[in-house]
């Protein structure tokens, strides 16, 4: 056996043992948050007029509100997918390749452009980040959501939106979620 074949190998177990440990540690924050709600909202049979959309494009990922690297590993919310954002009069639809998210508006606080979310980064508020909350057993969770669409032409459009618990929120929303850290 020549050392190319030990080189070879020591590598190949290297590789396995760190996505063993990356496996692992992903698992353990799934379990970690398993508090941090209770069941996100089952979409409607009838969601109401469609205000806004369909736009076709990535969700990027969910994180607790006011810390843009503290991604949420639970399913549905955890992985990254294609997907379609669709706003209708009694909430936003997120439908992911496997799964679909609906934020009621009761729990929409509102709709703004972010440059980072979910350890993502993009130049010019590229993402779509819709900050609701979802029952938990302290009360409430705020999840800030990230959305990249195909099309950003209507993200003006979306910022307008507004949910009924935006007069929870006590403070304006920043400007960028990195100034939330700050």
């Amino acid at each position: 056996m020549t050392q190319n074949f030990w080189t070879a190998l020591v590598v190949v177990v290297l590789v396995l043992i760190i996505i063993g440990l990356m496996t692992l540690g992903w698992r353990n924050r799934g379990r970690s948050q398993a508090g941090l709600y209770d069941a996100l909202p089952q979409p409607p049979d009838e969601p109401g007029e469609v205000v806004l959309g369909p736009l076709t494009g990535v969700y990027i990922g969910s994180t607790v509100a006011g810390d843009w690297q503290a991604r949420i590993a639970r399913p549905p919310l955890g992985h990254r997918s294609a997907a379609t954002l669709t706003a209708h009069t009694d909430g936003i639809r997120l439908e992911l390749a496997t799964d679909v998210v609906w934020i009621p508006r009761p729990d929409l606080v509102h709709v703004r452009r972010a440059s980072a979310l979910a350890n993502k980064t993009v130049p010019g508020g590229g993402i779509l980040v819709a900050r609701w909350q979802v029952a938990s057993p302290d009360g409430y969770t705020l999840i800030d959501s990230g959305f990249r669409a195909d099309d950003k032409d209507d993200y003006p459009r979306w910022e307008k939106l507004r949910g009924d618990a935006a007069s929870s929120e006590p403070t304006d929303p920043p400007t960028s979620s990195t100034e939330e850290k700050q």
